[in-house]
């Protein structure tokens, strides 16, 4: 990689326990020449004091809590660097994760997002590490799919992890690295996303406008799915909404009503996943 290529990494912090700790220190094993930026939106758990070691090699950055998305572009305001890092506070980079999505934008100047390999604790690839864009086919697919192996006892679904760098529709927000001059041409986050779905519809418009989507399996992470203190209810909710936003701004409407069925079937007999798990 050229001596002037350097990445800033961002960790949007809201109630995230001690997961925050381990998810910055893996940040700054790997951030060399760049920042880590923690925007701290309204935490009380105590979790951002818990950084105090790391107070000359961090910057703590107030924001108000209006959403992922929202944090995240205010995080990449204030960088200044060519490329920036979006990781989750309960994901934890393994070594040379960073050093291997930089040489992969490095190597495809137009790929405006790389994501990160996500990995479940144990190893196995996270199911929504990466996909295609929704759609009536694929959401059916997948819901049937689901429900099959939840009746078999087998609740976790885990994509193979593919060889070689990979064009993809979408990557996970929870560790992606970002080329400022694309967001500077498709502009930011979609603040409207206060939880969920404001990485596909990035990766979606990134596309429209004619940057590359890809994944880098080489650069992995391990995202533990509970950085943030939110009822089940809550989260179910706030996930619902971005689904239902998501096909709104796609014209998705038959992927929106079926979502709308299923979520009522699921309440009526219980135990059945998610109306728009993806």
């Amino acid at each position: 990689m050229g001596d002037d290529v350097h990445s800033d990494v961002i960790i949007v912090a809201h109630n995230a326990g001690h997961l925050l700790v381990e998810s910055v220190a893996s940040a700054l094993d790997q951030v060399r020449a760049g920042r880590v930026w923690v925007m701290d939106a309204e935490s009380t758990d105590g979790s951002v004091d818990q950084l105090a070691a790391f107070a000359d090699r961090i910057d703590v950055v107030p924001v108000s809590n209006k959403g992922f998305a929202a944090a995240n572009n205010r995080g990449i305001e204030v960088s200044d660097s060519p490329l920036v890092m979006l990781l989750n506070p309960d994901a934890v980079l393994r070594p040379g994760a960073l050093d291997s999505l930089m040489a992969t934008a490095e190597a495809n100047p137009r790929a405006g997002i790389i994501g990160s390999l996500i990995l479940n604790p144990d190893g196995s690839v996270q199911a929504n590490s990466f996909g295609r864009f929704p759609s009536l086919v694929q959401v059916l697919s997948l819901r049937l799919w689901r429900t099959i192996q939840r009746l078999r006892g087998n609740p976790r679904l885990s994509p193979a992890a593919p060889a070689a760098t990979k064009p993809v529709d979408w990557v996970s927000g929870a560790a992606m690295l970002v080329r400022r001059a694309a967001v500077q041409d498709v502009g930011p986050m979609d603040e409207g996303f206060f939880l969920y779905y404001e990485d596909t519809e990035w990766c979606h418009r990134m596309r429209d406008h004619g940057w590359d989507v890809l994944l880098e399996p080489m650069a992995q992470t391990i995202h533990h799915r509970g950085g943030s203190a939110a009822s089940e209810g809550v989260v179910a909710a706030a996930y619902r909404a971005s689904f239902y936003r998501y096909c709104d701004l796609y014209g998705l409407w038959g992927l929106k009503a079926s979502a709308r069925l299923w979520l009522a079937v699921r309440r009526r007999i219980g135990g059945l996943p998610d109306a728009c798990s993806s």
